[in-house]
Order: C-alpha cells, then structure tokens, then sequence
C-alpha cells in the first residue's frame, strides 16, 4: 500500500490535523493538547507573541513542531504583508497563514484583499496557506494562483456550527486539485469525519478542542476523527441510492405453500 502522508512544501507530515495554540486554559494544558492530538503542525498568531523574552510563549512549547504562523487580526493586505515579513524574520520559516478578515463581528474573510494579498506575499517567495470562504471559484482561483494550501472555513470561526454547505465542499474538491484545508466552524469530532470522508486533505482547528471541558481528552477525539475519516475516504464508500438494496438476494427462498 502507497504511503498517505500528506505532504506540503517538499516535506512529509504524518498527521493530518493542523492545531491552533490560542484560548488554552493555560500552558500545560495546551502542550498536553497537542501531544494528544498527534499534530506535527501548530499556528501561532504573530501580532499576540512576544518574541523577544526568553519567558514567552514560545519558550514554553516543545520544539518539535513545525510553526505555521498566522495573520490574525489583519483587516489589510498592508498589515498581513508586514505581519508575514515578521514572521519570516523572527521564526525563520517562508510559511504563512493569511487571514484578512473584512468585520469584527463575523470575522468572514475579505476575499479581494486576500487575493491581493497572496499575489504579493507568493512573488516574495512565501508559501502561502490561504484561509478563506466555502466559494469554490475562489478556492479555484486561490490555488491557480499559487498558494501552498487553500483552507475554506465551513462556518464563521469559533462558531462551532460546522458543515453549513456540504455542496459547496464537494465542489471544491472536485475543483481543486492541490492540498484543501477545512479552517473555522468546526465543532466536534463528528464534522471532522464528514470533511475527511469528503476527501479533504486535513483540518485546522482550535475553539472546538482549547474550549471544550476537556482539551487534551476533545484533541484525541480528533485525531482520531482525522484518522477514521480519511480511511473512510481512502476505502470507498459504497454510492447513495433512492432505493432499499438488500444484502441478501431472494434467490433459493422457499416456496410458499
């Protein structure tokens, strides 16, 4: 059997679960978290880091993750391109996470920006993981142009409604043939099942583990829900049908008297 890591930049990840850090009860729950959770890869949100104290954040969590640091917060292509080039400099990495979001209350990404953005941020040699709408011409577009990773949310983040449009899912991953990522909306282990088996190549999430009442016991829960669902897929689920299709034929049945 072919081997089924993922694979994203020249390089190989046994896991398909990309971990958020942020909203963690506290620092031992969150390194607990992401041990149980199986994740090789783990998003840091660059504006809320101090970078400079050898006490931060980021001295506290293990070293054997890759960084995918993040835009969060960024309203402007201005801002997020400043935000990546930070990154850049002070985690030495060329992997960014663009979130440009348009409002402070749904936090929906602002696709024209976002295209801007990443048409910069790729001819400066990023690799670019794009967090954007459930519009598959979009998405489409987003990897046409070049970008590492395309990551539809399937509902606002941190909203924890999950799959709102199935349909649009389906559409993007027939469209697009690179990695497709789900980002924001997920809610429990169920919605990540439903995404895998879609033949999505992985899930970033966050809010569903760090605010559940138990984060490192919810992180297992989806690792495990990353790992059923992309077996589902990769086994071929059997096509849906309007009609009862029995197991057992009525041949040899006997004869009524």
């Amino acid at each position: 059997m072919e081997s089924d890591e993922l694979k994203l930049d020249g390089e190989k990840f046994k896991s398909r679960l990309i971990m958020g850090t942020a909203l963690f009860p506290n620092i031992d729950i969150l390194n607990k978290s992401l041990k149980s959770s199986g994740t090789e890869i783990i998003t840091l949100a660059i504006r809320r880091l101090n970078l400079t104290n050898n006490d931060s954040f980021l001295a506290q969590i293990e070293k054997k993750y890759k960084f995918l640091p993040n835009t969060a917060g960024c309203f402007t292509k201005k801002e997020a391109i400043l935000t990546a080039e930070l990154a850049r400099e002070t985690l030495e990495t060329h992997w960014i996470k663009l979130e440009l979001i348009s409002d402070k209350e749904m936090l929906l990404p602002d696709p024209i920006e976002l295209f801007d953005a990443c048409k910069d941020l790729i001819k400066k040699k990023f690799k670019v993981f794009a967090y954007c709408s459930d519009d598959p011409v979009l998405c489409k577009r987003l990897e046409d142009l070049g970008c590492e990773a395309v990551m539809p949310l399937v509902s606002p983040i941190g909203s924890a409604l999950g799959v709102r449009n199935e349909h649009n899912l389906e559409i993007i991953r027939k469209m697009c043939s690179g990695n497709i990522f789900v980002d924001a909306g997920i809610g429990k282990p169920s919605d990540v099942v439903k995404i895998m088996e879609l033949g999505f190549d992985g899930v970033l999430l966050n809010s569903s583990v760090a605010r559940s009442l138990n984060p490192v016991e919810m992180s297992e829960a989806m690792k495990l829900a990353v790992l059923s669902g992309r077996k589902g897929f990769n086994s071929g689920t059997i096509e849906k049908s309007k009609l009862a299709l029995g197991s057992t034929s009525f041949k040899g049945k006997i004869s009524n008297f």
